[in-house]
């Protein structure tokens, strides 16, 4: 069944200056356990007014998959991803109080929302009845989009700018990446030395070898041919960190950016669309699994 949680207004609006990630992480367990793939995670915020606080609708998206982050990271363990082609963000420019519509919301337990203060009410996510689910539909039917969700770099031709040379980044990155804070952009273009570090590091790591299949092209062939890979895109927020990379041969990094598949830190597997996972079979610098405990 669809669930709505609270997304504070700060990391909102982070999350569409960094790149908007579609996808959504929390401490919380009921993020995975009380939602399936193809369901909906509608995200509540409270944006700061001179009236008060004005609760808005600012996302759906539709889950695609869900995995762990790792151990230490700031938003929790949890995460889900979701299915970009049928997920939206929504305004919060001019946006509608949404407070009425979600006083009317039953959810499944039967205990609608009764204090004013809707972010208090909504620290623990909710699930909606069908009714429910129905009504924020019809809500959101009437909702403007939110442009800047959509306007960022593919991230496979970005990984391919960052492959080549400095004004091929800033090319794509002045085209293509207008979605973000420009605090965003220069930072990834101040990430272009300290990449090609990375990928040099990879290559010594592994040998040259893909970390999904163990391809050994300098083995076989004598050249180097694996990628450099951003396992949380650059382009929708990822960390600039070795820990964020991965090497992977040509064919794995191909099919990961056109099946929009997303890795699990817990179990070290790339998730792919139609439910195929592929363990990393190679790794040295990613963290464990016995680093998750709980």
């Amino acid at each position: 069944m669809d669930l709505l949680a609270y997304w504070r207004w700060d990391i909102y609006r982070r999350d569409l200056d960094e790149g908007a990630g579609f996808n959504f992480n929390s401490r919380q367990s009921r993020l995975h356990s009380a939602i399936e793939p193809g369901e909906r995670l509608w995200l509540v915020t409270g944006k700061p007014t001179e009236q008060g606080t004005q609760y808005i609708v600012v996302a759906c998206l539709q889950v695609a998959a869900k995995t762990e982050n790792p151990p230490d990271y700031r938003y929790g363990r949890y995460r889900v991803w979701a299915d970009i082609k049928n997920s939206f963000y929504y305004s919060a420019a001019d946006a509608p109080d949404t407070a009425p519509l979600l006083h009317r919301l039953q959810f499944v337990t039967n205990q609608p929302i009764q204090t004013e203060n809707i972010g208090q009410a909504l620290q623990t996510m909710r699930s909606l009845t069908p009714n429910d689910s129905t009504l924020m539909r019809q809500w959101a039917q009437n909702l403007p989009l939110e442009p800047r969700a959509h306007q960022i770099a593919d991230e496979y031709t970005l990984e391919k700018a960052f492959d080549t040379d400095e004004s091929k980044v800033r090319e794509i990155i002045t085209a293509y990446h207008t979605g973000v804070s420009q605090t965003r952009r220069d930072a990834l273009l101040r990430a272009f030395p300290r990449n090609r570090q990375y990928v040099n590091e990879l290559h010594n790591l592994y040998g040259g070898r893909c970390q999904l299949c163990g391809f050994d092209p300098l083995l076989i062939y004598g050249v180097r041919a694996c990628n450099a890979h951003h396992i949380v895109y650059l382009s929708r927020g990822g960390r600039d960190i070795l820990e964020n990379m991965m090497l992977l041969c040509p064919n794995h990094h191909d099919v990961i950016h056109a099946a929009t598949a997303v890795f699990d830190f817990r179990q070290l597997h790339y998730v792919f669309s139609n439910g195929r996972r592929e363990p990393v079979v190679l790794n040295r610098h990613l963290p464990p699994q016995n680093a998750f405990t709980g």
